[in-house]
């Protein structure tokens, strides 16, 4: 099979919901990280064979936004776009399949990216609300007032979390944190564990923005502005430089347990892609690719237990490139909650020794979790954080609702130590 190799790796800032990117159309985000991507990577849009993008909160009017963002990019209408959707593993999920149409031959080029705008998100009304207007389970036919017919009214974002698993099988998961709880209780952690994880995330986050080293994986967004010219946003907007463990330990906990808003992952716009090709085209067309992919494995397990999908995916992993998680030079694990981390870390044998070269520039809990986006964006990260370093081996690692979690193995191409 051919080699998978990626020539460049862009993102935008990451923003706050509702915060500086929520004028900003999910897919103009995710047509400037496609532009970008292509162009960092000297190539041409039309050299591109396929898009492949995630979103979780796909709506109304999001429709197959792969395809939507190349075209708005202005790229040539003959490249077909792929929207895919495995909730948090998204992300990594469209660099999996990209690469494996490269290695099946079914492309030689493949732009593979994530995007969301979680400030957009829809309020909906469900499709059985047509069934004769009134809808299902005793609401009234025809027409009327509104506050008769009795009509669900949902948050997408809210109601994603429940729907991710069914009811009758599980339970009524209210939100992904109901896991990261069961993952303190099984594992051991505590609330202070958790705050100052969470501490250290944000730390690590703001130093690597005042040492310069998101600099050159950034692309810019300009917002428009009410009046005069519009606003460059050119920096992520979640990192506090302010975060103390005492001030954590004040807030209340979600569900009762060690979660809190502070130790918890937020909800978050933004976008970011890769460019992948096999190894012999990107040596034909004389580029220089930044890392080779190794691996990438999916796992599944019981909703009520996410976290230990995580574990289960990297040991797939590291078992199809024959190497140990010792020899991984930069681990990231994605922070939906702090809690699952360090459940995660612990399940996996990593401790408080090794936590050096874990999420080395912060994660979800300080830079921020917009969905579908977070695999690649973390992926560009690791990826100059590694040329940045000039180590070897990177692991990408990420749990998604539904009892979902994914991994991928990086090498490093350029420079790394033998």
């Amino acid at each position: 099979m051919r080699d998978v190799v990626l020539v460049s790796g862009v993102r935008t800032p990451v923003g706050r919901y509702l915060g500086a990117l929520r004028e900003v159309e999910a897919y103009d985000l995710a047509a400037r990280v496609l532009d970008e991507a292509v162009r960092r990577a000297g190539i041409e849009p039309a050299q591109v064979d396929e898009v492949v993008l995630g979103q979780a909160y796909q709506n109304g009017e999001y429709v197959n936004i792969a395809r939507m963002a190349l075209l708005k990019a202005g790229w040539p209408e003959s490249i077909p776009g792929i929207t895919l959707d495995r909730r948090c593993c998204t992300g990594l999920d469209v660099v999996r399949y990209g690469a494996l149409l490269i290695r099946s031959g079914a492309a030689r080029v493949v732009v593979a990216g994530g995007v969301e705008s979680m400030s957009n998100a829809e309020f909906y009304l469900p499709g059985h609300i047509k069934w004769g207007v009134g809808g299902r389970e005793g609401m009234p036919r025809g027409h009327g007032d509104l506050s008769i017919w009795g009509l669900p009214f949902y948050d997408r974002i809210q109601r994603a979390r429940v729907m991710s698993q069914p009811q009758e099988r599980y339970g009524v998961l209210p939100s992904m944190m109901s896991w990261a709880e069961v993952a303190a209780r099984q594992e051991g952690i505590s609330r202070n564990d958790c705050d100052a994880w969470a501490v250290e995330s944000h730390r690590k986050a703001c130093a690597a923005w005042a040492e310069g080293r998101f600099r050159a994986e950034l692309v810019p967004v300009e917002v428009r502005a009410p009046k005069g010219p519009p606003v460059v946003v050119d920096r992520d907007e979640t990192p506090r430089e302010d975060t103390t463990v005492e001030k954590l330990a004040r807030l209340k906990p979600v569900l009762g347990g060690v979660c809190t808003a502070g130790n918890s992952s937020s909800e978050n716009d933004g976008a970011a892609a890769v460019v992948l090709m096999d190894s012999r085209t990107a040596l034909e067309w004389g580029l220089r690719p930044m890392a080779r992919v190794l691996a990438c494995a999916v796992a599944a397990c019981d909703p009520r237990r996410t976290y230990e999908a995580v574990p289960t995916a990297v040991n797939r992993a590291l078992d199809q490139v024959g190497l140990h998680l010792e020899a991984m030079d930069l681990i990231e694990v994605q922070e939906a909650f702090a809690a699952q981390v360090l459940a995660d870390l612990k399940q996996m044998g990593i401790g408080p020794e090794r936590y050096d070269r874990v999420n080395v520039n912060g994660s979800g809990i300080s830079l921020g979790h917009p969905i579908a986006c977070t695999g690649v964006r973390v992926l560009v990260t690791l990826c100059h954080e590694m040329r940045r370093r000039g180590v070897r081996y990177g692991l990408e690692a990420i749990c998604g609702g539904g009892g979902l979690g994914i991994a991928a193995v990086f090498e490093n191409l350029e420079n790394p130590e033998e």
